[in-house]
């Protein structure tokens, strides 16, 4: 039998134990790593703020001095901190104040936490209200949405820059594309017309260049997609460096303003969206022949060769004209347009037979604006559309479009 001096033994450590097992839980460990970091960092600035409260009132603790000022105690603050907030303890006197040049820096140095962090949730896609939600949450702050939208024009000197960049010399795939953005038309002063949302085309253009790399070019905000607001990007994309000479294709969906743009102003081959085809041919079938008439229409436009492309077509006109003459006359109409991509390098074309890449880009545009509601300004539309091409670019620098190969202008597959 054990002696009371063993039980209390056996029972202190079975509670320690079980103390150790419930602290080491998943997650509970960072916690506790938290807690210390913010534990060492706020010694270590409280003592830094007490020997600068010591060095303005040139005296110890309990020295006496004709100094009027007083100590009398403390007041608790918090910054930001890298584990979440940090409770520091501000010195205070009697009868005054003191201005105490690392108080100063600290709050500083925590504002710039702050918006630091609101620049990167918002850039990465959250809406202002969010990101001012999220850091308040955080650091127990009472910032609002527009300062989270004040905090981010620190960013116009890089928008402006990466506006004005020039456009490399060797993009050899034009792709142009638009897409539809809700707009906000504020009331004019002494004026009975009231504000009104509105939705305006963003025309939009990406390059690729003979490495694979891709780039955006350019964008346009317009009340409409028309041949005035074609010509008018085409013209801004030539001022910026686009070599005209060196473009091999230019891909887009088959708007006429878009065709007419493009030959008046780049003449240039010009390959449609074969996706917006495919989309038109089977909006035309019935569901029983949907994956039979799919089949043969790739077997056209996803063919080897374009010598094995005729050969299909001649297949699919002879197997499917008489039962949906219309789907057939669509699924080949320009179909000189449709097969550019025929001749350009085979490693190219899965990239080249539609404006998907494009497309992709946009509706992540469109994904970015959700939140928002409605565009309010030009220069809040900059900043979305920045932060947006920022990491779009990024990803595709991950991913080229195709194979890095060399590809001269004269090369035909």
């Amino acid at each position: 039998m054990k002696s009371t001096t063993q039980m209390l033994k056996y029972i202190s450590n079975r509670s320690i134990r079980q103390r150790i097992r419930e602290l080491v839980q998943p997650g509970s460990i960072d916690i506790i790593i938290d807690q210390e970091i913010n534990s060492i960092l706020a010694d270590t600035l409280n003592k830094k703020l007490k020997e600068e409260q010591t060095a303005i009132l040139q005296r110890d603790y309990y020295e006496r001095s004709n100094n009027p000022l007083y100590r009398n105690g403390y007041k608790q603050f918090s910054i930001p901190g890298l584990a979440g907030k940090i409770t520091l303890r501000r010195p205070v006197v009697r009868k005054g104040s003191l201005q105490l040049p690392f108080l100063h820096t600290l709050k500083k140095a925590g504002r710039f936490v702050i918006n630091l962090l609101a620049i990167r949730f918002w850039t990465a896609g959250a809406s202002t209200r969010a990101t001012a939600d999220a850091i308040n949450d955080i650091f127990g702050s009472s910032i609002s949405p527009s300062d989270i939208s004040a905090a981010s024009d620190c960013l116009e000197p890089a928008i402006l820059a990466w506006e004005k960049r020039p456009i490399p010399a060797d993009i050899l795939y034009l792709f142009l594309d638009a897409t539809y953005l809700p707009v906000c038309r504020h009331k004019l002063k002494h004026s009975d017309n009231p504000g009104f949302t509105k939705k305006q085309a963003l025309l939009s253009a990406i390059g690729i260049d003979s490495s694979g790399k891709t780039y955006v070019l350019g964008f346009l905000l317009g009340d409409r997609e028309n041949l005035d607001s074609w010509n008018a990007i085409l013209e801004l994309l030539l001022s910026k460096g686009l070599k005209k000479d060196s473009l091999r294709l230019v891909i887009s969906d088959e708007h006429k303003a878009i065709i007419e743009a493009v030959s008046s102003k780049l003449q240039a081959p010009h390959q449609y969206c074969l996706i917006h085809k495919q989309r038109n041919v089977l909006l035309r079938i019935p569901y029983h022949d949907k994956k039979e008439v799919l089949k043969d229409f790739n077997a056209v436009y996803w063919a080897d060769s374009k010598e094995i492309s005729l050969l299909a077509r001649g297949r699919f006109e002879a197997k499917w004209s008489a039962r949906y003459p219309k789907a057939t006359e669509i699924a080949f109409s320009n179909f000189h347009n449709f097969t550019m991509f025929f001749n350009e390098p085979k490693h190219c074309w899965k990239t080249l037979r539609s404006s998907n890449r494009l497309e992709r880009f946009n509706k992540e545009i469109k994904r970015r604006v959700k939140p928002a509601g409605a565009i309010h300004s030009e220069k809040e539309l900059s900043k979305i559309l920045w932060a947006v091409s920022i990491r779009q670019e990024e990803s595709w620098a991950s991913r080229a479009a195709f194979k890095p190969k060399h590809i001269s202008k004269m090369e035909v597959a």
